[in-house]
């Protein structure tokens, strides 16, 4: 697995158009917590209203309160033809050459202020005018990158893409290739929010740590001249604006927060980019470290705490797999004058006691000083990161053995043909994990067996180990158990995941359908799936869907490489 190589500062923030608006207000806010870069910039039609008509007052702006503030803008670049009666953010492909102009113009006017160019937004998503495809974008890309190198040379070029979807940004990198223009791209871009949504959930780390093995793997076949790519994550975030209890919604932002900026550095991710900066006008509300009034969330300060901890470029050591199961999380850095351990517990699991072989500094999310923790004291280890300074050598030396091992959590399925989750009173979870919501009743029968038990109509998800399931179009066979509990009709679809979904959904109906007899008992039945693509893009791999169904009983997920 690639780990962490010395990363820059990898402190970012991301902001919306409206959020653009207000920039001069909260760059100085969040320069102060460590922010060094924001990505933000005018779309096309905002620069060039008309042919050759050129405002760049908004852009001027917008880099000005940048340089004032001692951070960098990283553009993205996207926008309509202007004057076009397509939808907005369609991606331009009936006016290349002006998009090219825009870029070339917008290059030359700021390559000494602004030197990484990120092409369009989330076109795998809802911004590609419903039709583009990645063949499409590849172009787009490549437009982009000739325009952008022949007005600086040093200028970068970033490919992006929605959620985490490697399939789509390996076949924009293979239309290149077929088109003659292979390799028109610097770095990669992700927007995995639908994972760092599981962080808190049982096992939904895993997945998370494994993006850049992953997309590492893609780059090896598509561009291997370009493996060594840096990855960005451009926009990420936490929306807590619908949540009741809104102090506890914010002391988990903050939490998660701190888990996915450190888990990004240790994979070697670059720069990481909080999406937002604080709430706009005229927009939802919730994702901002400050709020719309100017007042500070919990995360505002929990990114303080983490940039204070691990300083302006942080130098990652190695993890370490803590608490009595080894099952909790534990992550080293040398810090601005000592070694750090940033750690938590896993999901799922009690509190863990650790304790220390010699006195060291303890600071919270919540906290503006660190407290000692004396030699043999006990550290009681929760869901939030905790950071401990003044680590013993004896453990950085443990974690700094481990940097260049696969990440221990969740295990190593690589060599093995099938996983499986069995359900019930003790779960035991061998390369298949259930995803969303993991509260189901658990049900024992008379002889022993046991299961969740599914409400009628209730669907549910899984994800596999990233080290067994490929982001490369496969073949698998899914096969489960399951026990009814009441009379009436049972039954279900598979949905799976796939590649390149093209703005539409990733995930698609096998289309066979299975129906429970009226037998008692156990029952299994097996999905032949021919070409799934297991990248987690929503946060899941699988799911099975009733329909007109009472509840019953699941029992066991399988999945194989082959037939049972």
């Amino acid at each position: 697995m690639a780990h962490a190589v010395d990363v820059p500062c990898p402190w970012g923030i991301a902001t919306s158009a409206s959020g653009m608006n207000g920039a001069a207000e909260w760059m100085p806010r969040l320069h102060d917590v460590g922010v060094t870069t924001a990505r933000a910039f005018p779309e096309w039609p905002v620069v060039e209203s008309r042919k050759g008509e050129w405002h760049w007052e908004k852009a001027d702006a917008l880099v000005k309160a940048a340089v004032d503030n001692h951070m960098e803008i990283t553009a993205c670049m996207m926008g309509s033809a202007p004057g076009s009666k397509e939808k907005p953010h369609t991606c331009p492909m009936s006016d290349l050459e002006g998009w090219s102009n825009f870029i070339g113009q917008s290059v030359t006017r700021y390559k000494d202020r602004i030197h990484y160019w990120e092409v369009w937004n989330e076109g795998n998503g809802g911004f590609n005018g419903g039709h583009h495809t990645s063949a499409d974008y590849g172009r787009l890309a490549a437009a982009t990158y000739a325009a952008a190198k022949k007005a600086d040379p040093t200028a970068q070029v970033g490919l992006t893409a929605a959620s985490f979807d490697p399939a789509y940004l390996e076949r924009a990198i293979l239309a290149q290739k077929a088109a003659g223009t292979p390799g028109q791209f610097d770095y990669l871009c992700v927007h995995p929010y639908e994972l760092a949504d599981g962080i808190g959930r049982p096992n939904c780390e895993i997945p998370y740590l494994w993006m850049s093995h992953l997309l590492r793997d893609a780059l090896k076949e598509s561009a291997p001249d370009k493996a060594n790519a840096d990855i960005w994550i451009t926009e990420i975030g936490r929306n807590i604006a619908h949540r009741k209890d809104q102090p506890a919604a914010e002391r988990e932002a903050a939490s998660a927060l701190v888990k996915l900026y450190v888990m990004s550095i240790t994979q070697g991710i670059s720069h990481v980019q909080w999406f937002e900066a604080q709430d706009p006008a005229g927009e939802e509300p919730g994702f901002g470290l400050l709020k719309r009034d100017g007042s500070p969330r919990a995360s505002y300060q929990a990114f303080r705490t983490m940039t204070a901890m691990l300083g302006s470029a942080p130098k990652y050591l190695g993890w370490l797999a803590l608490g009595e199961s080894g099952h909790s999380f534990g992550f080293v850095f040398q810090g601005p004058s000592t070694p750090v351990l940033v750690a938590w517990k896993a999901a799922g699991e009690p509190d863990q006691q650790l304790t220390f072989p010699a006195n060291v500094q303890v600071r919270t999310l919540a906290d503006f000083a660190a407290k000692p923790l004396g030699f043999g004291e006990t550290l009681t280890l929760g869901a939030d990161p905790v950071f401990i300074a003044n680590l013993p050598a004896v453990l950085t030396a443990e974690a700094a053995s481990n940097r260049d091992q696969n990440f221990p959590w969740g295990g190593d399925f690589s060599k093995t043909k099938s996983v499986s989750l069995q359900l019930g009173s003790n779960p035991s979870n061998q390369g298949i994990y259930q995803s969303g919501q993991q509260e189901m009743p658990r049900v024992t029968f008379p002889d022993g067996t046991a299961g969740i038990q599914l409400r009628a109509n209730q669907s549910t998800q899984f994800h596999l180990h990233p080290s067994f399931a490929s982001i490369h179009t496969r073949e698998y066979w899914v096969r489960i158990t399951v026990r009814r509990v009441a009379p009436g009709n049972v039954g279900m679809n598979l949905h799976y995941e796939v590649a390149d979904s093209q703005g539409g959904s990733s995930y698609r109906n096998v289309g066979t359908w299975f129906s429970v007899s009226k037998e008692e008992g156990w029952q299994t039945f097996t999905w032949h799936v021919k070409d799934a693509c297991f990248a987690k893009m929503w946060g899941y791999d699988i799911s099975l869907v009733p329909e007109q169904s009472q509840p019953f009983v699941l029992g066991k997920v399988e999945v194989s490489t082959a037939p049972f």
